[in-house]
């Protein structure tokens, strides 16, 4: 049995004013898996109104619309997790629409529901006399993930990652199911490391049974490292989040297919606020993901991953140029680190404001808008 797990999708922003938005060759290896594993981050829906405490709040309106789905089906995604910080963002009603579009389509789901119960319920895969269950869970309470809609008894909301509850949910599944991989939206956005916190979760994690820990959030591709033989993804990255339209104050705007685009100012990042229409662009290293294939071998799943990105004209395509192995060489050199007894001074020093060549590099490429991984 060989499984796909992807970084996050969202299948609108500029994709309905494009034809193509997959590479052939990407497609056609999605299609060569027996299943294929994402996190949906955007709520799906039509004409809804936009979450009212995010929009007091500074912070982004994700969503793609009801004919913008096509895409997720399309490329044959078999389970995606809810779990994430823009799944409420069209409120009850969109989460609503989102699971009631996902089960027509036969797509399972995980991380999110009508109420903790259901929010916490697994997704179970059932393939060659072997289960496994899908569990997944979403950060929340700080700033790194901004408001996040919990799950209550009475409550629709999303699955939280309370350590406790998930060593628990982990040991439980483990006894009904031959094996059990956690999907948990967490960390800081656009950084390269996990947090200290991430780390020791996964390990927890593992040692109550996991098998694999997918991890998702940062916008960024993150190390994966073994812990007791088993593979730890803290972030996969993007694997299709698409450039989109914003209108002020921020959210995502989808324009008449009529309106004349070409002049629309393009920035990169989430400008905040902004006066009139843009194009907000992904940097560089956000356009960069993991595509990771794990395989059922000798009752052990093995993982191996290669590159995707999402090039200028918003495609996903193969990240086949030399600079992979140096990506691949610095990845190891990463877990490498992560691995180490004293992680948590190392990346206190390396967030430290002190940290003159690491923040002198950033300021420079803000200023002169430099992508070091794709040109966009």
């Amino acid at each position: 049995m060989a499984i796909l797990f992807c970084g996050d999708v969202m299948p609108g922003g500029v994709l309905p004013y494009q034809k193509e938005y997959i590479s052939k060759d990407v497609l056609k290896y999605m299609q060569s898996f027996d299943l294929r594993i994402g996190t949906l981050e955007a709520a799906i829906g039509t004409d809804l109104e936009y979450d009212q405490v995010k929009m007091k709040g500074r912070q982004n309106i994700v969503y793609a619309r009801n004919e913008d789905f096509f895409r997720v089906v399309e490329m044959g995604f078999n389970v995606v997790s809810l779990a994430n910080n823009h799944v409420f963002d069209l409120g009850v009603e969109g989460l609503r629409n989102t699971i009631k579009i996902l089960d027509e389509n036969g797509i399972k789901h995980c991380g999110a529901g009508e109420n903790i119960e259901e929010a916490s319920k697994p997704a179970i895969i059932e393939y060659k006399g072997k289960t496994i269950a899908i569990l997944a869970y979403c950060m929340y309470g700080n700033a790194y993930l901004g408001y996040v809609e919990l799950a209550d008894n009475n409550k629709p909301g999303i699955n939280p990652l309370d350590i406790d509850k998930v060593v628990l949910d982990i040991q439980k599944y483990k006894k009904q199911y031959d094996y059990v991989i956690v999907m948990p939206h967490w960390g800081r956005e656009y950084q390269y490391f996990p947090m200290v916190e991430c780390k020791k979760m996964a390990y927890q994690m593992i040692d109550a049974g996991a098998d694999a820990i997918m991890g998702s959030h940062a916008h960024n591709i993150q190390p994966m490292i073994k812990y007791k033989g088993k593979s730890i993804y803290f972030g996969m990255g993007n694997y299709l989040f698409p450039d989109f339209y914003m209108y002020p104050p921020r959210p995502i705007w989808y324009p008449n297919e009529n309106m004349d685009l070409t002049n629309i100012k393009r920035e990169i990042g989430y400008p905040y606020p902004i006066s009139q229409p843009i194009v907000s662009v992904w940097n560089g290293r956000s356009r960069i993901g993991i595509v990771s294939r794990i395989e059922l071998e000798n009752n052990k799943l093995l993982a191996n991953y290669r590159f995707v990105y999402l090039s200028a004209s918003n495609i996903v395509k193969f990240y086949d140029c030399f600079n992979r192995h140096l990506k691949r060489f610095r990845m190891w050199w990463m877990g490498s680190v992560i691995k180490c007894s004293n992680y948590e001074l190392w990346i206190r020093c390396y967030n430290s404001r002190f940290n003159i060549p690491r923040r002198l590099l950033h300021k420079v490429s803000r200023i002169l808008n430099i992508n070091y991984d794709v040109k966009v």
